[in-house]
């Protein structure tokens, strides 16, 4: 090739910059490219994994302070290391993590909850990123008869593990009996919210994913051939009434 060509030595440096990167994702293992100085090469593997840690750290307090400082750091290296992520975008490295956690990691010493409880504390922050405008506040005086449908702005999610429990000081070894129901939400004021529920709302929700009226929506988690007696009526009522003041629940027009 001619001498001055451009992009003649795209191949040399496309080769500088996967063992540059590989350097900082794991100096343990992989060497400094030759040509850099060791000195400036250390500020950038320092930076790159204070930042990830950093990040991390902030959002993930409790599963760091269960695992400890040593095995944390253990873990974050190997999340540097191995998980090639998906998005190029900072805010994003949360929701990496969780998809290191569950596809990737498979260290024996972990807490069996880990992925759950890191999954809790994500959450919030997923919210906080998720675009959407919910439509202005309709008042609602018969959720039964009235066609509504679950905010795209809400996820329910069901955990093996008591996750909104689970601290320093509660370490679970077996699961309860039961699960723990969690409906996450955003509402008209862009406050994040989590609440827990039982297996009953936590359906209704899901089923109103496709509007159908209140009434309908029951009956088709409860089985349709449920009697339905004036109390459990108003009990229901009061159900829907309260997931429609959350604004997790919206009439369709």
């Amino acid at each position: 090739m001619p001498e001055g060509v451009e992009g003649q030595n795209l191949t040399g440096f496309q080769a500088l910059q996967l063992d540059f990167a590989a350097h900082i994702r794991n100096p343990e293992l992989n060497p400094i490219p030759d040509g850099i100085e060791q000195r400036r090469m250390a500020i950038y593997v320092r930076l790159f994994y204070n930042n990830i840690d950093s990040f991390c750290s902030s959002r993930f307090k409790r599963a760091k302070a269960i695992l400890g400082e040593e095995a944390w750091h253990r873990m974050m290296r190997d999340f540097v290391h191995r998980h090639q992520s998906k998005s190029p975008y900072f805010a994003q490295i949360s929701e990496e993590f969780i998809a290191y956690l569950a596809m990737e990691r498979s260290e024996s010493t972990d807490p069996p909850y880990l992925l759950e409880l890191c999954h809790y504390e994500w959450l919030p922050l997923y919210f906080d990123r998720m675009v959407g405008i919910l439509p202005a506040y309709r008042p609602c005086s018969d959720p039964l008869g009235t066609k509504l449908k679950t905010s795209e702005l809400s996820l329910v999610r069901r955990y093996v593990w008591p996750v909104h429990k689970i601290a320093e000081d509660f370490r679970p070894d077996e699961p309860p009996d039961s699960p723990t129901w969690a409906l996450a939400f955003r509402n008209r004021a862009d406050k994040v919210d989590i609440k827990l529920v039982d297996a009953f709302t936590a359906n209704l929700v899901e089923t109103l994913r496709t509007p159908i009226t209140g009434l309908d929506a029951v009956q088709a988690v409860l089985g349709d051939s449920t009697k339905l007696d004036e109390t459990r009526l108003e009990q229901l009522t009061s159900r829907l009434d309260d997931l429609v003041e959350l604004d997790v629940l919206l009439i369709e027009d």
